[in-house]
């Protein structure tokens, strides 16, 4: 690390993991947004029971799938302001003292802890669920495409499990890559 004398001295050192760490939280924000948005409008099954009652299954049928839809949800938004405390604030990277409020990285800590445990819990929900009401999950196959968007929103509740829990180890690593182009004095384009 480059120590100075200044408060932003050590701006110029390579550190990847910012721009590693905002990739993954952007996509966290984006796969857990799509897997919301598939399992609640997961609702094309219509099943005829023995009796010839007509029943049209929804993802509100199984609260299972509710919580995944709100965890989920849940999850964005404290991605959403994890996204925003970091570029804004830098979510408190300084171990310097400049006079800089340490509440951005107290908050941004406790942001990345609870959207863990809630993609984690959405993405356990969604899979023991399927286990459990996987008879008549599969009895709406035939019906329509809801298995499908079932498995396509678990899928993607896994892929957002693994994003968040990417992005929160990521954000203590230092990478020695810069992704910004370097500036020198003595170009000589």
């Amino acid at each position: 690390m480059k120590y100075g004398h200044g408060c932003h001295d050590k701006d110029d050192e390579k550190n990847g993991s910012k721009a590693v760490t905002l990739l993954l939280r952007l996509a966290t924000l984006g796969l857990s947004l799509s897997s919301s948005v598939i399992m609640a409008t997961s609702s094309a099954c219509t099943i005829v029971q023995i009796n010839g009652v007509r029943a049209t299954v929804t993802y509100k049928n199984f609260p299972p799938f509710v919580y995944h839809v709100g965890f989920n949800i849940a999850t964005a938004v404290l991605e959403s302001a994890s996204i925003y405390l970091k570029v804004s604030y830098g979510g408190g990277d300084d171990d310097d003292d400049c006079g800089e409020s340490k509440l951005p990285g107290i908050l941004l800590t406790v942001f990345d802890v609870a959207a863990l445990a809630l993609s984690y819990t959405a993405t356990g929900s969604v899979f023991a669920a399927v286990s459990a009401y996987g008879p008549q999950l599969r009895s709406c196959a035939a019906a329509g495409r809801f298995c499908q968007q079932v498995n396509l929103s678990k899928t993607l509740s896994l892929a957002t499990s693994v994003s968040v829990g990417l992005s929160s180890v990521t954000k203590d690593v230092s990478l020695t890559f810069s992704v910004w182009p370097a500036t020198s004095s003595d170009d000589e384009c």
